[in-house]
């Protein structure tokens, strides 16, 4: 990186015992952990093979990331690249005048035929920086590392620059956090809450795999999202999210998810998500437990650890429900098929999202809490879905190497709970049938009750000023502008005869079920008058209450249910 001020990455692989005519050398389209086909090698150029000497070797590019190196006879040649970083996020990788982050899939090529080869990384930094913090284990010399695997390189972020590091031993394992950018917090404060919640995050499988691990952490004006790694994991945040206690749980449970997919999809991962195929789509309809189930934990850790109370746990899971069950998506698109359409939908998504589509974040959220209530229900509060996990763990990680079908997690499932579940499965993950929250709940003796979130009628379609213009951003499936044709990108001229203002907007937002509202709109150019009757508001809100007297058999799922 000779100057990061121009964001590129200088690379050069030397490749040793290769005694074919040629070598097809390759770039990951996508990053393990992030579904979609991101086309790194739009990134490279410059790409050239010489010989152990210095001579220049023909070099062919095959299709969009592969490159095949002539060298007959040379068993030892040398590929050099440049790779353009300019796109912060926990899946690109980055460079400028102040730091670098290098994301492995992003930056680093591979043999096509021995990706398993090991390999050493030796980095230079930029002139100035004087840190580099990763994952992977150390080479001979400074900023020199090993990688048993391409597999392993590919999952081992780097930060590199002049970051602070903090340091944390959870579990008995040592943990390091790299901190990039500006903030103002106790660090003491941040390290003793992360380790908390590390702790108890263990205590769930109740076996640790780590031998070290590296938090990542990119402070910035605004942040939010994280990407698992095997011993990492990189966060964004904004840098002002440790001053309240909001924000600080925000980051917590942010550290929780992403920590707890070292156990969940790292290890316990379905069958199609590993050995990775870095050349195309992986799919899997399991997505929901990979990731929904992790979000799950990760306020589930947040509870156990003391960082939410008992009402704010509930609090969070009633919200939970509110937003999946006023998603119409919800009812068109079941968990499983947001999993596999993940690569094409949920990280493209249009204006009609929406209305078309669930997260398997959410949904898989919630098939979490009904799998958990009616394991702790069907064992009399013996067990929950730790003891799935932990299954899973020893049987397709430890013992088998592999990762799990979808048949055998029902299967799992099924064993600690004994007692089969396959209609919830074939009718509420694999189907669009709702989720009989109630009943679930009900056996830890907790009530839920739902009611209109609004009285007032609404139009059904959601607005948004840009550069003075009033433009339609969203419409609302079967709402009243669905059925009477407000579109997306119609420009509002006029409501009700008079220009958009703040108090005529309010008119579109909500008012009176059955008031008439006249919008004149342009479309394509041209004038368009609609007439659109408010109907009410289909969104509902929901509110979780303890009974006042539980049973027995409550009492124990609730303990359960909650890890006491």
């Amino acid at each position: 990186m000779p100057a990061p001020q121009t964001h590129y990455f200088e690379v050069k692989m030397e490749l040793g015992g290769f005694p074919a005519e040629y070598t097809d050398v390759k770039m990951p389209v996508w990053a393990p952990g992030s579904y979609l086909v991101r086309e790194y090698s739009k990134n490279v150029e410059g790409f050239q093979a010489r010989t152990a000497g210095g001579q220049a070797l023909a070099v062919e590019k095959l299709n969009k990331n592969t490159w095949r190196v002539r060298h007959p006879k040379q068993a030892n040649f040398q590929v050099s690249y440049r790779v353009y970083a300019f796109e912060l996020s926990v899946r690109t990788s980055f460079m400028d005048a102040d730091h670098g982050y290098l994301n492995g899939s992003s930056v680093f090529m591979y043999p096509a035929d021995n990706k398993m080869l090991g390999s050493t990384v030796a980095v230079q930094p930029a002139t100035g920086w004087t840190q580099v913090s990763t994952a992977l284990r150390p080479g001979p010399g400074k900023f020199t590392y090993k990688a048993a695997s391409y597999d392993e390189l590919a999952d081992s972020p780097m930060e590199i620059g002049t970051h602070k590091v903090l340091e944390f031993t959870a579990n008995g394992t040592p943990h390091q956090v790299a901190m990039y950018g500006t903030y103002q917090a106790d660090d003491a404060k941040i390290v003793a809450e992360m380790k908390k919640v590390c702790e108890e995050a263990h205590r769930v499988v109740g076996q640790n795999p780590l031998d070290h691990y590296l938090f990542i952490v990119h402070n910035l004006e605004r942040g939010g999202g994280g990407l698992e790694h095997l011993y990492s994991t990189t966060l964004e945040v904004g840098r002002t999210v440790y001053g309240t206690d909001a924000g600080m749980k925000s980051f917590l449970g942010l550290v929780a998810h992403e920590y707890f997919h070292l156990w969940n999809v790292k290890r316990i991962r379905p069958k199609a998500l590993g050995p990775f195929n870095y050349d195309e789509e992986n799919y899997t309809h399991m997505l929901w437990v990979s990731e929904g189930m992790t979000e799950y934990y990760s306020k589930q850790i947040l509870a156990r650890a003391g960082v939410l109370t008992r009402d704010e746990y509930l609090g969070r899971l009633a919200n939970a429900i509110a937003e999946v069950e006023n998603t119409p998506g919800n009812r068109i698109q079941s968990a499983a098929e947001s999993s596999f359409d993940a690569w094409i939908k949920y990280y493209r998504p249009n204006e009609n999202a929406n209305n078309t589509q669930i997260s398997y974040y959410s949904k898989g959220d919630l098939i979490g809490t009904w799998l958990d209530l009616n394991i702790a229900e069907a064992t009399k509060g013996q067990k929950h879905l730790d003891d799935v996990f932990r299954l899973l763990y020893d049987t397709y990680y430890k013992k088998a190497g592999r990762g799990f079908t979808d048949q055998e997690y029902q299967d799992a499932v099924a064993t600690v709970a004994g007692r089969r579940f396959d209609d919830f499965f074939k009718n509420s993950v694999y189907g669009t049938k709702p989720i009989d929250y109630a009943t679930a709940l009900g056996y830890a003796g907790l009530t839920l009750t739902k009611a209109p979130l609004t009285t007032t009628g609404t139009l059904g379609a959601n607005f948004s000023n840009r550069s003075g213009k009033l433009l339609v951003t969203s419409v609302v499936r079967d709402g009243a502008a669905w059925n009477t044709g407000l579109n997306v990108n119609d420009e509002i001229l006029l409501i009700n005869g008079a220009a958009p203002s703040e108090e005529t907007v309010k008119s579109l937002v909500s008012g009176s079920v059955g008031n008439e509202v006249a919008l004149q709109v342009r479309r394509d150019g041209l004038p368009r008058d609609l007439k659109i009757k408010m109907l009410a508001n289909p969104d509902v809100k929901y509110q979780l209450q303890p009974a006042a007297s539980p049973s027995e058999a409550q009492q124990k799922v609730l303990a359960k249910w909650l890890g006491k």
